[in-house]
């Protein structure tokens, strides 16, 4: 860790922050959290002092702060500070500012809350004070290392540390730990009382998932310590309560304290998704006929309700005794049962029944009972979740009334004991009246004797209460502990998962104590508080006065009674209430066993009865009326729907049933997560009703206890989270424009309000946008526009003077608000200011960066059908809402039954009818009717006013807006940047954000040169583009990686009879991002199912519907260098394992419940993909005109026969890879692509990609994979893994049209004159997109030289390759520059270029090794002594030819230039160089009339160059290389030994070379350099192996006289010699399939050093097929090319 020590931290910043802060006279005054921080602080004070003065004979230093002396003090009483006294003097000296005190300051370190300190001090730890929590946080975050991997993870911590400080109250020195970390970079999560946390480390931006997880993970290590320093001899029944394993618990914390440093947070995760998991719970205890069972939990907690207390006590005469316990979900073994503390082995384990495998009865006999016997009974199983124990006391028949216990009691059996847990300071054991005291402990009364013991003075006297009962059979010893009464309860007790198993006993339900509201079940005391309480005494109202219909006056009351002309209603209604009467029960504590179910049942069919007997086209009568008012209630003014109406009732009844089942059959229902629960109301089956006085009302269910429901007037109607909206908007619009507030507290966020009236939640938004941002948030100022100006929030905050109130009305009084209340009302004062409008008496609205349009368009009430609206039914009705749809231009929303089977749903027929009721009976004269429903509807005649927001916003979020998507459709230029799904059980949207600046947002989208289209990307995921604006460069890359993975699928299931529907997994799964919504708040969030962490896809998912089933196919996408990706195969696979196995492949409540769910949302994001028009017109038709039966959830998930079960979508962006590669591994097909192909599968609409889906389209994609329809549609085996990766080219293409000119043009044809047009040979196409690729050897921007290597084995097209870049050259010749002639020489190996087809197409003139027309010896140049080089050049090339020793090396060239000097030339005199040379037959003259010839090497090279008689011997049919090749020359070497063929390539190119140097250099126009000669040298391996060095002088210098070399050969390696490494001459490369390729071969050529990309390379190039090459031009860029062959051009 760091050395340097928080206190340097704290003075330096005190030093560099205060030099004009601090003023003399003043008193300033920190407190440290103890004094040893006290000290520390003081020590590093004066370790920074300027100087001292003194006071009398004490000694004061002081730092030098600005134009102030700063004196540190500390007080202490002791010698290492001051006393308070002489704090005091000191005060007064520096106040006075005299002599040595002038320009003074006083700088106070304590820790006391003495007034002499801190009243006439300024706190340097007060808002905006340089150690102020806030201050230090904001210089904190400057310290992380921007570049450093985890610092987000630092800031986060960061923030959490700070807000750890603000509410607990804490100093600067919370931030200590924290620092070292930070400045060192070395997060050390023990260090920071955290747990291990490997998930952290890495690199991630996502802020709010890192506070999430750090707050947990603080959570969980508070509440281990809190365990092991408080209970270490308990640890495995308190970390049990934790879900964490005895096997977990023995490897973690045997060692005392050392999990700190080693236990991580994701281990704890998993250990407790395991333990949680339960498969096995308790269902029931049950007694047998000569026992009564009394049972309780431990505690209400998870933990508590695993731990039960049992009374067995005997019937009269009875000594022996059975009970069982029932468990359900999984089977119990008999192993698994520990008995402990049972008294003489009187009880026993008799025998475990696992019939039918989901329940299991363990049952006990009790035998010889003749006094209490405790005992301790334990199911030990490796699940905590599963872990039961039993603490039981069987007690004999004897006169005490267990019943006064019942509720409060627990077994301490190894005390022998009964433990009472009661606020009541007396015990009935009687029937008698005497009541006797509690003097000491342990007295005993005899029920025979006392009544009552009244232990009340005892209680007030010792903290211990215990005495002994003494009865007619044994004496039962007692303690007594204050209650522990809960109040965790979930409401109804229906819809309690925790109570599941037992909800539909008989006789199980909860017991409503009205004197003293608490709720009595499971023999545990439960303390309802607030609203639920509330609630719950309106119902004991209703139940006890059996009120039908209640009203605030008394008189309106409707009782049972008040129905007699319906008698199964009211004998149904009697029963139902006189039976809860009975139990003291309230429906919503009521269980659902068969007896109440079957009263429920009752009610139900004689409402609907009485119902239907009323006659359509009639008027209701007064008794009919009466019946449309059972169910409601007025409480203070206020309207509900109570448990008692038919509707709550029928609905409930139709769950309970399905919950019945489930229970027999799965238990699902127990793992629901909270919000699926909260989604099974009534509310949907009437989302509106007829109101006689506002003309309708909303029902909303009650949070507290659904079966409440609300009835809330149109007129106070709000949107409670508009305020989290404008907090949201604003935040992100900053975000996003962060330039426009980069000026500091002077820019200005401007706002327009429209239509919202009153404006409180809008106000609340930017409340808590300036506590977000503090002195940070810009000014603001708010334009409030409605049709009428009226008092609004903004005018009651102007008005309102005191601070108190303000604080009061703002919620500034609490939490870490308060740290700051001053602060931010002065900050609203000074920052937020507003105007108002009319909406009438403007033509324009003021420019804004966001308008919050609120559509005020009047919603009116109108009759319809529900049996012809569409519907929002989902699950049979379990789930339902009411469902959006346009009517000529008219938005209508309504519970609707269309397309919906009622049938044996007896919920949805009463729901039909009673909605077609309720306004023929509240509506004077109205005639009963089947379109009589209530509906919503709202034309578009706002569209004007918010055209006004469009114009002047750059952002316009409309609030509730009514409307289906398609009313956007027609808004010319405006594109939906965001939109929120309701996630309520309506089909509308809460906001949608839009925007009229669509150029911004094309320009997000263009950015990276990669282009696409708005509506791809908005109909996936509705929040990408409004966060692509500040999303970094992989953010985009990744979103855009998913756009061109999920079109390209969809293009591959483009040929199938399955509708396919892409789908965004964050949004499905995550949630991210939407209005008001958590991560928590999605059915099938993997939070709420109890993973907390583990590899899964987020990125698309296609679901298939086809008949009667849904098919799953996940594709996960990777963006990156080239790997194996095996985590994207486990995430792609789990993805489809968690859906299937998880949610929807469940065939229980729960799986029925998801399905529906997950249809609804497929059918959303349809009209989504409908709005954007991304598919043909008819595409979803099959899919939705099936729509009301798939939202019921009744499909069955099928697998596609011979296809993969998924993909993984892989962007590779190594340079090396340039084409699509298919491999499947493990059912998943991998898809590989350059990630240079990404931006076309963007840019390309998906309509027309759908429309030419094929295996060309989709680069050679392999056949199977392009899923055809379906036959059969059952589970099938997966189609067959290949454990090779295959390799996929293009096979051969047309020729383009451009091609085709060239290919026509006639074989004989001369070239142009002239032209413009720079010189282009067209090498071959772009193998995946056609687009021709050129060679320009004259643009020497794009080619610096024009040497060029060209290799691949026999066989692949090299040649047909070559001759058609040769044939280009000649034909195109007139675009070199000033249309210069390029003469061709090759050196032909194999007789390749000498055929009739070349010859006739380039006019070549050919020659063979036969008195070729140049002479090796002639000279050219001006180089001093010239005939002296030239010889020495000739010895040195016919020596590498035929191995030369250095004597015969010097001999030949004594020869020729004995030679020279025959022939009259001389070295030292350049006039003679121009006389004709020597000839070699005159050196072999020369050779052979020595005196001593040998016949050695030197004779052997001499002979075959004379005696074949290669070269003229006549001067006067000799000519100059240079002008022979003119046009194109070929040399046809076929047919001789190898060393003359090198020898005369070598000779010629050692002639040439001297020649090239002669002519000088080339004209230059620009970027374009003429181009003289082509040097091509064919199957150039044998010679570049000779390392002559000619041809490595023309590589390096032919580019600056014109000159190029093309060398072709068969292998890459023959590019480099021990001498030479001719391949780092040559830019241009191209490469054909070659047999052999080593890592060190790619490396020599294409500079790779990653080892996976040299791999890359060498399988692409031992894969290439005929006539197909790897192209490397002049700036390296990589291509995979279809070659323009030869006979190409000669079509």
């Amino acid at each position: 860790m760091s050395e340097k020590q928080f206190e340097s931290f704290l003075v330096e910043q005190l030093i560099n922050r205060c030099q004009s802060e601090l003023k003399a006279g003043f008193r300033y005054q920190f407190k440290s959290p103890d004094g040893q921080n006290s000290r520390l602080l003081t020590d590093e004070l004066l370790a920074h002092q300027t100087a001292s003065i003194t006071d009398i004979a004490t000694e004061l230093p002081f730092i030098q702060i600005g134009s102030v002396k700063l004196i540190p003090v500390l007080h202490a009483d002791n010698e290492q500070g001051f006393t308070e006294n002489y704090i005091s003097r000191l005060r007064d000296m520096v106040a006075g500012q005299q002599g040595d005190f002038a320009q003074t300051a006083l700088l106070i370190v304590h820790n006391s809350m003495l007034d002499t300190l801190i009243n006439s001090a300024e706190d340097l730890a007060q808002p905006g004070k340089v150690w102020h929590p806030y201050t230090l946080k904001e210089q904190l975050k400057i310290l992380i290392n921007p570049l450093d991997k985890q610092r987000t993870v630092s800031e986060t911590l960061l923030d959490l540390v700070y807000e750890q400080i603000v509410d607990n109250g804490g100093t600067a020195f919370g931030f200590n730990k924290l620092y070292s970390a930070i400045l060192d970079g070395d997060l050390r999560f023990d260090e920071l009382d955290l747990l291990q946390d490997s998930e952290l480390k890495r690199p991630t931006e996502n802020k709010e998932q890192i506070k999430n997880r750090v707050a947990e993970n603080q959570r969980l290590h508070d509440r281990i310590a809190q365990i092991t320093e408080r209970f270490p001899g308990e640890l495995v029944e308190k970390l049990g309560e934790l879900d964490f394993g005895e096997k977990f618990i023995e490897e973690h914390f045997s060692e005392p304290g050392k999990w700190r440093e080693t236990l991580e947070l994701g281990a704890c995760f998993e250990e407790q998704k395991k333990n949680r998991k339960a498969g096995l719970s308790l269902e029931t205890e049950e007694s047998g006929l000569t026992v009564d069972l009394t049972g309780r939990d431990k505690a209400a907690t998870k933990a508590g309700k695993r731990e039960r207390h049992l009374i067995l006590a005997l019937h009269q005469g009875e000594i022996n005794a059975d009970f069982e316990l029932v468990f359900i979900g999984d089977a119990v073994d008999k192993d698994q049962i520990d008995i402990k503390d049972a008294s003489e082995d009187k009880i026993k384990l008799s025998g475990i029944n696992n019939a039918g495998g989901k329940r299991s009865r363990v049952k006990f006999s009790c035998n010889d009972i003749t006094a209490p016997v405790f005992c301790f009974i334990r199911l030990n199983r490796e699940n905590t979740g599963e872990r039961y124990s039993f603490k039981i006391v069987i007690l004999p028949a004897s006169d005490f009334p267990l019943e006064n216990i019942a509720h409060n009691f627990l077994v301490q059996v190894k005390q022998k004991k009964l433990l009472l847990q009661t606020d009541e300071n007396k015990l009935r054991i009687s029937d008698y009246s005497a009541t006797a005291e509690l003097e000491q402990p342990g007295q005993v009364f005899a029920c025979a004797d006392i009544g009552v013991i009244d232990f009340e003075t005892m209680a007030n006297e010792s903290a211990e209460i215990g005495f002994t009962v003494k009865t007619n059979s044994y004496n039962l010893d007692f303690e007594v502990e204050g209650a522990v009464a809960s109040d965790a309860l979930s409401l109804p007790l229906l819809l309690d998962t925790e109570r599941y198993p037992r909800l539909f006993d008989a006789g199980y339900f909860g017991v409503f104590n009205k004197s003293k509201n608490k709720i009595i079940l499971d023999n545990q005391e439960v303390a309802p508080k607030g609203r639920r309480l509330t609630i719950l005494q309106w119902e004991h109202q209703l139940v006890s006065e059996q009120l039908l219909y209640r009203h605030d006056e008394p008189d309106r009351n409707l009782t049972a009674a008040a129905f007699k002309l319906y008698p199964p209603l009211e004998q149904s209604y009697t029963a139902l209430l006189t039976e809860l009467h009975k139990r003291k029960c309230l429906p919503s504590l009521s269980g659902w066993d068969a007896q109440y179910i079957e009263l429920v049942r009752q009610v139900v069919n004689a409402f609907t009865q009485a119902t239907a007997d009323i006659a359509e086209n009639d008027v209701l009568s007064k008794e009919q009326r009466q019946l449309m008012q059972i169910g409601f209630a007025q409480f203070d003014g206020a309207e509900y729907v109570t448990p008692l109406h038919p509707i709550v009732l029928a609905y409930y009844l139709y769950l309970a049933e399905q919950m019945l089942a489930d229970k027999q059959q799965a238990q699902s229902f127990a793992d629901l997560p909270r919000i699926t629960k909260e989604r099974l109301n009534p509310q949907g089956l009437m989302p509106y009703l007829y109101h006689p006085k506002y003309e309708f009302s909303y029902v909303q269910a009650e949070r507290d206890n659904s079966f409440w429901l609300q009835l809330v007037p149109q007129k106070d109607t709000s949107f409670s989270y508009v305020r989290k909206l404008v907090l949201e908007k604003a935040t992100e619009f900053q975000a996003a424009f962060s330039m426009l507030f980069s000026c500091g507290p002077r820019a200005k966020l401007l706002i327009n309000s429209v239509n919202n009236h009153d404006n409180t939640d809008l106000f609340m938004g930017l409340v808590d946008l300036v506590k977000d941002l503090k002195d940070k948030v810009p000014y603001i100022h708010v334009c409030l526009y409605d049709d009428e100006l009226m008092y609004n929030e903004f005018d009651r905050f102007a008005d309102m003077g005191k601070h108190e109130e303000l604080k009061q009305r703002y919620e500034l009084t609490k939490g870490k608000a308060k740290e700051y209340a001053d602060l931010v009302v002065d900050l609203l004062r000074t920052r937020l200011t507003y105007s108002k409008f009319e909406n009438a008496n403007v033509a324009e609205q003021q420019y804004a960066h966001i308008s919050f349009f609120r559509n005020n368009q009047r919603v009116e009430r109108t009759d319809v059908d529900p049996a012809q609206e569409l519907s929002g039914v989902v699950c049979h009705g379990l789930i339902a809402g009411e469902a959006a749809a346009n009517k000529q231009d008219s938005y209508f929303t309504a519970f609707g039954l269309r397309g919906v089977d009622t049938t044996n749903l007896p919920h949805l027929q009463l729901a039909q009818q009673y909605n077609r009721l309720v306004k023929p009976a509240y509506k004077a004269n109205e005639q009963h009717g089947k379109a009589k429903s209530t509906a919503l509807a709202v034309n578009d005649s706002f569209r004007s006013l918010l055209e006004r927001s469009y114009d002047s916003s750059i952002w316009t979020c409309i609030i509730d807006p009514k409307v289906t998507l398609d009313f956007f459709e027609s808004s010319k230029d405006v594109v939906l940047i965001h939109y929120s799904d309701n996630y309520t059980n309506s089909t509308n949207y809460d906001a949608i954000t839009l925007t009229k600046q669509t150029d911004l947002y094309r320009k997000v989208l263009e950015r990276d040169e990669k282009g696409g289209h708005i509506e791809e990307f908005n109909a996936f995921n509705g929040e990408w583009l409004l966060k692509m604006i500040t999303d970094n460069a992989n953010e985009r890359k990744a979103k855009r990686g998913i756009i061109g993975a999920y079109k390209y699928v969809n293009c591959l299931l483009a040929h199938s009879d399955i509708t396919w529907v892409p789908l965004s997994v964050a949004e499905m799964i995550r949630v991210a991002g939407n209005i008001g919504l958590k991560i928590s708040e999605s059915d099938f969030s993997r939070t709420v199912q109890g993973y907390k962490q583990g590899a899964i896809s987020d990125d698309v998912l296609f679901a298939g519907f086809k008949g009667d089933k849904l098919y799953l196919l996940p594709v996960e996408v990777k963006t990156g260098k080239r790997q194996t990706h095996s985590k994207g195969f486990l995430q792609a696979l789990e993805l489809k394992r968690y859906l299937t196995e998880d949610l929807l492949g469940k065939q229980d409540l729960a799986g029925l419940l998801y399905r529906g769910l997950f249809a609804r949302q497929v059918l959303m994001q349809v009209e989504k993909y409908k709005l954007y028009n991304l598919y043909d017109e008819n595409y979803f038709d099959e899919l939705t005109a099936k729509r009301e039966w798939w939202l019921q959830g009744e499909y069955q998930l099928g697998e596609l026969t011979d296809y993969p079960k998924g993909f993984l979508f892989v962007n590779v962006e190594d340079g090396t890879f340039f084409d699509a590669c298919y491999s499947e591994e493990q059912d998943i097909l991998k898809i590989e692509l350059p990630s240079g192909w990404l931006g076309d599968l963007i840019r390309q609409p998906l309509k027309n990609m759908l429309a030419s889906a094929s295996s060309e389209t989709l680069f050679r994609v392999p056949a199977p994979y392009l899923l055809q329809p379906q036959t059969e549609v059952a589970v099938t085996q997966p189609y067959p893994a290949h454990t090779e990766t295959e390799f996929r080219q293009a096979a051969e293409q047309p020729i383009s049209a451009t091609e085709q000119e060239v290919a026509t043009e006639p074989a004989s044809a001369e070239p142009a004159k002239t032209s413009d047009v720079p010189l282009k040979v067209l090498f071959g196409n772009d193998a995946r997109t056609e687009q021709p690729l050129y060679w320009e050897p004259t643009n020497t921007a794009r080619f610096m030289n024009t040497n060029t290597g060209i290799i691949g084995t026999m066989g692949t097209g090299k040649t047909q390759f070559t001759k058609a870049m040769i044939t280009q050259l000649y034909r195109n010749q007139h675009n070199n520059v000033n249309s210069a002639p390029i003469g061709m020489l090759i050196f032909d190996y194999k007789s390749d270029y000498v055929d009739d087809a070349f010859i006739s197409a380039t006019d070549a003139k050919k020659y063979k090794l036969f008195k070729l027309p140049y002479n090796p010896l002639s000279l050219f140049g001006d180089t001093p002594m010239l005939p002296i080089h030239t010889a020495a050049g000739f010895s040195e090339t016919m020596a590498k030819a035929y191995g030369l020793g250095p004597k015969q090396q010097l001999k030949l060239e004594n020869l020729i230039l004995e030679a020279y000097t025959a022939a009259g030339i001389t070295p030292e005199d350049a006039s003679t160089w121009h006389k004709p040379a020597p000839t070699i037959e005159d050196i072999w003259a020369l050779f052979i009339a020595q005196e001593k010839v040998e016949e050695d090497s030197l004779y052997a090279a001499l002979s075959k160059l004379a005696r074949f008689k290669i070269f003229e011997s006549i001067p006067e049919n000799m000519t100059s290389l240079y002008e022979l090749t003119t046009g194109i020359t070929v040399i046809e070497l076929a047919g001789y030994p190898s060393e003359i063929q090198n020898l005369v390539v070598a000779l010629t190119l050692d002639l040439f070379y001297s020649q090239m140097q002669k002519r000088g250099k080339p004209d230059v126009q620009g970027d374009y350099r003429q181009i003289t000669k082509m040097i091509l040298v064919d199957e150039a391996d044998n010679f570049m192996s000779q390392n002559f060095s000619s041809l490595r002088r023309i590589l390096k210098e032919g580019r600056e006289y014109g000159v190029g070399v093309v060398l072709s050969t068969q292998d890459i390696t023959h590019f480099k010699t021990g001498e030479n490494n001719y391949a780092s001459y040559i830019l241009t490369w191209v490469i054909h399939r070659v047999a052999e390729i080593r890592n060190a071969d790619i490396k020599a050529i294409f500079n790779v050093d990653d080892k996976s990309e040299q791999e890359n390379l060498m399988e692409t190039i031992r894969k290439l097929e005929k006539h197909y090459s790897l192209y490397i031009d002049g700036k390296k860029t990589l291509t995979k090319m279809r070659d323009k062959a030869f006979w190409e051009l000669l079509k």
